[in-house]
């Protein structure tokens, strides 16, 4: 017996003879030799890779679809047969019809309530944030109006008490899960929502909301006082899940439309932040090219920029949330703003305004308090230019701008030089190139008798007001270059004075105090801006 296993052995085909053999044989009695029998034996190999190939996906998606839960689509693709009362409370009810052995007759979608908002007249909701109250009334012929119980002096923020509305006035559900489920399996034991409705009909319902249900499919409610279990959309009970504070309106200040009470006619800052109180007010002279002074803690023209930034950082903020509504002194604490990082306070013609911030926190927001409100907000702090601004913040990017028709005289020294500008301004009536007449500025500057070329005196009276301030480098040792204005509007005189300092920056004072330095290349330029504008030549436009 083991010779003849033995020469079965060898004689048994080897793997490749018997591919052969396959692709060779007869096939319906008729012979078809294979014309080259190793090409086709490839094209057999691809084929059975295909194949196998395409079983593994198959396997792959008869897996997951296992392990998905089975929804019936036939199932659901008719309204569920439920039955929907008031029963003596006056309490909406609902039941499910199910055959003798407790499975749902006819499962699918369905509507438990069918209210508009304007037939709600209160909303009571326990929820994991807490609680409350929306009473809600509608006038003839006009929009519903809601109140927030207990925040009657608190302005809505729009659309959110409406959100609530809608999601009590209809409940729509898309399947039932179960006519009696195991509460606690759906979250509905300690439910995440618990909601009670009264309508102006004067019945009731009451609305538990449970859990979200695997893969994003809804969530688990349960109607009335029945244990049956629905699956709603997420988003038609998301309000339910709201607290008070997303009422609140998160207007911090109001915007004040009026522009004769937009300005404030004074703006200080303090808070922990600050080692002195910087006071703005408005830069109420004409002839200064500025917007606003700084007054405290050190005198002079406020940056364009940040002023601008400052005073629209008060009326008109916005809140990205409202955080706490009427909060105890150990909870301004709490937010630092017991001792506030910063503080603003600013006089209006029709209102006096404070706010306090905290410093920021590793987001970049900051808690705000509006006192007046009695409320705490988080926003940016990017936004409260007041909660980080500086006294350097704060220098005027150029050491002294005027406007030129405010100005009668300019006199000039430098290099043992002397010159003397005088200077008129007017408005005349011109014709254009098409004939249309309108008004035109015309600038006339005479020096020793002899009228400058328009245009070359603009460009170096532009030079002067372009000196850009380059910061404190203490005081200078030598004058090198001043210049003095005089104005037609009463003001009194304004004099630059410019002190070499040994460095690449020059020291300038306005009016005999430092207030910063100039760049030395830049005053070297100016300074033979005089010279070449007697002689008629074109002045240089140093910027």
């Amino acid at each position: 017996m083991a010779e003849s296993k033995d020469k079965q052995e060898k004689n048994a085909p080897s793997a490749e003879e018997a591919l052969d053999s396959f692709l060779s044989r007869e096939q319906g009695g008729d012979k078809k030799p294979v014309k080259n029998g190793k090409i086709n034996k490839r094209v057999l190999i691809i084929i059975i890779a295909v194949v196998i190939v395409a079983g593994l996906v198959a396997l792959l998606i008869f897996t997951r679809n296992a392990s998905a839960p089975k929804v019936n689509e036939d199932e659901i693709a008719e309204p569920a047969d439920i039955s929907l009362d008031v029963n003596a409370d006056g309490e909406h009810t609902a039941k499910v019809a199910v055959h003798q052995d407790g499975s749902i007759k006819e499962n699918g979608s369905g509507n438990l309530l069918n209210y508009v908002p304007a037939d709600i007249s209160r909303i009571d909701v326990e929820n994991t944030n807490g609680s409350f109250a929306v009473t809600s009334n509608t006038p003839e012929g006009e929009a519903t109006v809601y109140t927030l119980v207990g925040y009657e002096d608190y302005g809505l923020q729009e659309g959110v008490a409406d959100e609530v509305a809608t999601d009590a006035s209809s409940v729509e559900f898309t399947k039932i899960i179960s006519p009696d489920g195991n509460l606690p399996d759906y979250g509905l034991d300690k439910p995440r929502a618990k909601v009670k409705v009264a309508y102006q009909d004067k019945t009731t319902a009451t609305i538990r909301v449970g859990n979200e249900a695997p893969g994003a499919e809804g969530t688990y409610i349960a109607f009335g006082s029945s244990n049956a279990v629905y699956l709603v959309a997420n988003e038609s009970v998301d309000a339910f899940m709201y607290s008070v504070n997303q009422f609140i309106n998160r207007a911090v200040t109001d915007t004040n439309e009026d522009s004769d009470t937009a300005e404030f006619s004074e703006l200080t800052i303090t808070g922990s932040r600050y080692d002195d109180p910087i006071t703005l007010k408005p830069n109420k002279d004409e002839a200064v090219d500025a917007v606003y002074l700084v007054t405290e803690p050190r005198k002079m023209y406020a940056n364009a920029v940040e002023s601008y930034d400052i005073a629209g950082a008060v009326r008109g903020l916005y809140a990205d949330e409202v955080i706490c509504v009427n909060p105890s002194d150990g909870q301004l604490e709490s937010f630092g703003l017991a001792d506030p990082y910063a503080e603003v306070n600013a006089t209006y013609p029709d209102a006096k305004i404070t706010l306090m911030a905290s410093a920021a926190d590793d987001s970049g927001n900051s808690y705000i308090f509006n006192p007046d409100k009695n409320i705490v907000y988080k926003m940016q702090s990017a936004a409260l230019s007041w909660a980080h601004t500086s006294v350097e913040a704060l220098v005027p990017q150029y050491i002294f701008a005027v406007k030129i028709a405010a100005v009668s005289k300019i006199e000039f020294n430098a290099d043992d030089e002397s010159y003397t500008f005088d200077v008129s301004t007017t408005t005349e009536l011109q014709d254009d190139e098409e004939g249309n007449t309108q008004d035109v500025t015309v600038t006339k500057a005479v020096c020793d008798g002899k009228t400058l070329d328009e245009n070359n005196f603009l460009v170096f009276f532009q030079n002067l007001n372009d000196i850009e301030n380059t910061g404190d480098v203490g005081s200078g040792s030598g004058e090198v270059m001043s210049f003095t204005y005089s104005y037609n509007t009463g003001r009194d005189n304004d004099t630059v004075t410019v002190y070499s300092t040994g460095s690449a920056k020059y020291a300038v004072a306005l009016n005999g105090d430092i207030i910063g330095s100039a760049s030395k290349s830049y005053i070297d330029g100016l300074m033979k801006n005089p010279a070449a504008l007697i002689k008629g030549e074109p002045v240089t436009n140093l910027m």
